[in-house]
């Protein structure tokens, strides 16, 4: 077996190597270069895949992995580099159909691309206006919808799908077309917010309520529409004198997640990043 491998990595290397030193590369580059390519070699072996089949998908497991090993982002965007320069190589010689790692580099985003998350005095200010409202349905309903964008972090259509059965003592289950898709933990508040709108819920007693499985439902409705809880939390920014968004509460989590020192792996998962890439822009200026 390491026999294969290796025959597998010289397969590659040998006649890579061969035409960076064609291209006049120095031995200390076509060395790096070598170390570099045989670490993907040996990571796509350990996930079972060829370097013919590799998507680009992949090459942003591999950077990420780098990326939770500690690496700094020069080394693994100049690993990433080298990739990009073996795969366009692989294409020219009719190896590979695509280049997989030519846009997967980390970049550290400008302070203008960052996303808008809300301040401290931002986040109290639309709390405090939030339990202003007289009506107790929607005081508590609206209040339960602020703790899970701001608290837990959810999408605006995670939102709309959570179940009663969703909150599960310190958890919250997250949905997406009716199956489970991961849990967030949640702070005691948020739990607290979460079971005083049940409750709210339940003493309404309508029959389109009782005959509903989702936590969130309007007035008239046994459910709540992404569109519905959009319209309820920008409702608060006349009043607030800024804007504000489900958005802008999801990235507040995730800020503070970050202000906190909570590693990113935890924070893609709870999250739900696909990429590191985007957890990484809420750690800007942290590090």
């Amino acid at each position: 077996m390491e026999g294969e491998k290796k025959q597998d990595s010289e397969q590659w290397i040998k006649p890579f190597t061969q035409y960076l030193r064609e291209k006049g590369k120095e031995e200390s580059t076509v060395k790096l270069y070598t170390i570099e390519i045989s670490h993907f070699i040996n990571w796509l072996q350990r996930t079972n895949k060829s370097i013919t089949s590799v998507v680009q998908e992949d090459i942003f497991a591999s950077r990420d992995e780098l990326y939770i090993q500690g690496k700094r982002l020069s080394t693994i965007n100049k690993y990433v580099s080298i990739l990009a320069s073996f795969f366009k190589w692989a294409g020219e010689q009719g190896l590979v159909k695509e280049n997989p790692a030519a846009s997967a580099r980390y970049f550290t985003p400008k302070k203008s691309e960052l996303p808008k998350w809300l301040s401290d005095v931002e986040k109290m200010r639309l709390l405090e206006l939030a339990e202003q409202e007289r009506n107790p349905f929607k005081r508590s309903r609206n209040l339960a919808l602020i703790h899970v964008l701001l608290f837990a972090g959810l999408r605006l259509e995670e939102v709309s799908e959570l179940r009663l059965q969703s909150v599960v003592e310190d958890e919250l289950v997250v949905y997406q077309k009716g199956e489970e898709i991961r849990r967030v933990p949640i702070q005691e508040q948020t739990r607290i917010r979460l079971m005083e709108w049940i409750e709210q819920r339940r003493l309404a007693n309508k029959e389109t309520y009782n005959n509903s499985a989702l936590l969130f439902v309007t007035e008239r409705s046994g459910s709540m529409q992404p569109r519905a809880v959009q319209f309820v939390i920008e409702g608060y920014s006349e009043k607030l004198g800024f804007e504000v968004s489900c958005h802008d509460l999801r990235n507040t989590y995730c800020r503070r997640l970050a202000v906190k020192g909570t590693p990113i792996l935890l924070l893609k998962r709870w999250a739900g990043h696909k990429s590191f890439l985007t957890s990484y822009q809420y750690y800007a200026e942290l590090q």
